[in-house]
């Protein structure tokens, strides 16, 4: 069943009592669980081994069927929400309120094209932009000091670029020696487990029309495996605005 049709059987659904707790419809579950999965660009598989269910019993939840609470659970696990998520019995929130939720988790996401970061032209688009978002869910701390050592390259390698800079750093083999050292380091941090991926996301902003954003998604590849083969990113709007003290800086 495509989300089309899980769509059409929601608002098919009889409308849910207000005063007494029900569980879920299985055509939401079935919608949130693909919509989730689609948000991580997992495939039916992917999910299926995180969540140590048969691929047969993802396919059932994504087409509305009835499956276990235990499968239910590790599905919901998997995809970051708390057991019960899928089925423990809940006050409606009403449509108001539930259209003001979805908005809230989902209307400001914008997406955005990544690939590996493994080239010279990454790190130049990157460092030509007028800021960088680091992305890096469920990343531990333990590589903290990694992520921070390479946005400081980043912020080395814009400085360098940056207009007035740039020709009194012209001296070709030293800009490209920068580039390899990024690239080495990036190469040891994927050694190390990690997969780094980086795009461009376009925020103008008041006043500022051609406002870029470098995007540089870190993920661990034991909980992401296949962010590798990753072709884009949600990235939250609100997240890549110019701090207030810089706008009023430049008004």
């Amino acid at each position: 069943m495509n989300v089309q049709k899980i769509l059409e059987k929601i608002a098919q659904t009889p409308e849910r009592r207000k005063d007494f707790p029900t569980p879920p419809p299985v055509e939401v579950v079935a919608f949130v669980v693909r919509w989730s999965r689609s948000l991580k660009n997992w495939k039916v598989s992917t999910l299926a081994d995180f969540a140590r269910v048969s691929v047969s019993t993802v396919e059932r939840v994504e087409r509305g069927e009835r499956v276990s609470e235990e499968a239910l659970d590790r599905i919901a696990l998997a995809l970051g929400y708390e057991k019960g998520a899928y089925y423990a019995p809940r006050i409606p929130l009403g449509p108001e309120k539930a259209f003001e939720d979805l908005v809230e988790t989902y209307g400001y996401l914008e997406e955005v094209a990544v690939s590996p970061m493994k080239t010279h032209r990454a790190i130049r688009e990157a460092a030509k932009c007028d800021g960088v978002l680091v992305h890096r869910p469920h990343v531990p701390e333990t590589y903290d000091d990694d992520i921070a050592n390479l946005a400081e390259y980043l912020d080395l390698a814009s400085f360098v670029l940056a207009d007035g800079i740039e020709s009194a750093f012209d001296d070709e083999p030293r800009r490209r020696k920068l580039y390899n050292d990024i690239l080495d380091y990036i190469k040891e941090m994927e050694r190390r487990g990690l997969t780094i991926l980086s795009g461009v996301m376009s925020a103008p902003q008041p006043g500022f029309p051609d406002w870029k954003i470098a995007i540089v998604s870190i993920t661990p590849k034991l909980t992401d495996p296949g962010a590798a083969k990753r072709g884009h990113v949600f990235v939250d709007k609100r997240n890549v605005s110019p701090p207030t003290d810089f706008m009023k800086g430049h008004q």
